[in-house]
């Protein structure tokens, strides 16, 4: 799964003030360096801005996304942070963590999970229509379209995170714990 990076915060803690360019499409120069974490790689270069920060890409990608960061904040806070924005993250995050409590079969078919004690559930209609909610506030719909992935759960997540592109801060502080983790196992090697 591949989708557009874009801004959900970061590895620091969330009273800290982040810089507004944090998160956003900006220009980088060459890269120099570029990070393994599992199967994601990233590129790292100098962001072109008046501070000395850092800038990020996908591997194979050209839009190049700003961080806040540079190389003296050390390479494990940089991973952490590349982690929290990258929206494909998330949907790992979430298919790792969120725990089927209950599901009806057929359509529609209803989902219950909880995801370190945050109850959500998810309906999925014909198509590729589906719904989710928090605990038991109204539903909210979103059209996956024909390309909907036919795995439910898979489906139910994607139908969460096209209903609630925000929804990481339901899950805090424990996707940045997560992320923290994951991002201790950083591989870090030079371009040239």
């Amino acid at each position: 799964m591949q989708a557009q990076l874009q801004m959900t915060d970061s590895a620091l803690s969330p009273e800290a003030a982040r810089k507004a360019i944090h998160g956003h499409t900006c220009s980088a120069g060459a890269p120099f360096a570029r990070i393994t974490m599992g199967s994601n790689r990233y590129e790292i270069a100098d962001a072109i801005s008046e501070d000395a920060l850092l800038a990020f890409r996908a591997e194979g990608q050209t839009s190049w996304t700003a961080l806040d960061l540079s190389v003296a904040d050390g390479w494990v806070k940089i991973a952490a942070d590349i982690l929290l924005i990258d929206p494909d993250v998330i949907f790992e995050f979430l298919h790792t963590h969120a725990i089927r409590t209950s599901a009806t079969e057929g359509i529609p078919c209803e989902m219950d999970f909880d995801t370190f004690g945050k109850k959500w559930s998810a309906r999925l209609l014909v198509g590729g229509i589906g719904e989710v909610r928090f605990g038991s506030e109204p539903w909210k719909r979103a059209d996956l379209g024909p390309k909907a992935p036919p795995e439910r759960r898979t489906r139910a997540i994607l139908t969460l995170l096209a209903c609630e592109p925000g929804s990481r801060h339901h899950f805090e502080p424990q996707i940045t714990e997560w992320a923290r983790r994951i991002a201790t196992g950083v591989s870090v090697q030079p371009v040239f």
